[in-house]
């Protein structure tokens, strides 16, 4: 059975739902990423592109195997073994007129999202600031939590 593209009052819907007033002002989402998998870095972009969306100032802070989704030479890899491979998926997102992994993180980015990413992690792993992507921010954990105790909203996704 082929799979379809989302219809276009499903799109409808999700506009409003935009569109709709929130009853309590939330002005910073901070989203805590620890996980390098496909599914984990696109539920994170996802939340980080929709925050901004709604107004909020995002902020995204990659620690533990996180680090790996800001490096430039970043490959996705699955979730479980045996799983889809990655460029099925992104097959599927588009077919269905998704927004595939890389085509979210430029959107948060360009939007506004602030992308961290924690030193020790980046230590531990060996990483360089040159290996990352540009306009990330290399945070001690002091900061990381000053950043997060001003959020109205903490996530993490692991």
């Amino acid at each position: 059975m082929p799979e379809e593209v989302i219809p276009d009052e499903i799109r409808r819907e999700y506009e409003k739902t935009m569109q709709r007033a929130i009853t309590k002002k939330i002005g910073s989402m901070f989203i805590i990423v620890t996980e390098d998998t496909y599914d984990k870095a696109l539920t994170a972009f996802n939340f980080g592109v929709a925050g901004v969306e709604m107004g909020m100032k995002v902020s995204i802070f990659f620690t533990s195997r996180g680090i790996n989704i800001l490096k430039k030479s970043y490959k996705p890899r699955r979730t479980h073994w045996g799983e889809a491979p990655i460029i099925w998926k992104e097959t599927s997102i588009k077919r269905k007129g998704g927004v595939i992994l890389a085509e979210l993180m430029y959107q948060a980015r360009d939007m506004g999202a602030h992308f961290y990413v924690c030193y020790t992690s980046m230590i531990s792993a060996g990483l360089k600031e040159q290996t990352l992507l540009d306009n990330v921010k290399v945070i001690r954990m002091a900061e990381f939590l000053g950043l997060a105790l001003e959020s109205d909203i903490q996530l993490v996704i692991s």
